[in-house]
């Protein structure tokens, strides 16, 4: 996906989310709905020199 801030260009991903129902059960307003968990995969970024208030640095 390619997004712009304040006039730089970048492109992102999205990532991968895995989705485990559980045996739980709940109950919330009347409406009955399944536990599950989420499993978001790590994702590494770059690393890229960044100016702020004239102080380089490295993220």
């Amino acid at each position: 996906m390619k997004l712009s801030f304040l006039g730089k260009s970048y492109e992102t991903s999205i990532p991968e989310v895995d989705t485990i129902e559980t045996q739980q059960a709940v109950s919330f307003l009347g409406r009955r709905s399944v536990v599950k968990h989420h499993h978001v995969a790590n994702r590494s970024q770059p690393s890229e020199e960044l100016t702020f208030l004239g102080r380089r640095y490295i993220r």
